[in-house]
């Protein structure tokens, strides 16, 4: 709702020299789905009313879903482990990072 998705997308596009820092569903938007994280944050809540759908789409700038939170020391990282299954059964393409860890793509 707040168009942020766009201006993304067309820095990247215009660009591809970017800066993005994210953290847990910061980062997961970046991948080609947010399918896996449905187990992790609940898609049912409704923080903007029910006529808004859940999204499942992500922005596409990474070619993989990100399981963040993974084996660390935080509240959710049980439950992406059931995420990371999810991914796996579903052959979806993904990268696990550990509370601290960042990918640098030059």
């Amino acid at each position: 709702m707040s168009g942020f998705d766009e201006i993304i997308k067309e820095y990247h596009r215009d660009s591809k020299n970017i800066v993005y820092g994210g953290y847990s569903a910061g980062i997961c938007i970046l991948g080609p789905t947010l399918r896996g994280i449905h187990l992790v944050d609940d898609p049912d809540q409704k923080p903007y009313g029910e006529q808004h759908q859940t999204i499942w789409e992500g922005l596409n700038i990474l070619n993989y879903a990100i399981a963040p939170h993974y084996k660390s020391d935080h509240k959710e990282s049980e439950d992406m482990d059931k995420a990371v299954e999810y991914m796996i059964d579903n052959k979806i393409l993904f990268r696990a990072l550990r509370d601290g860890e960042v990918i640098i793509i030059e």
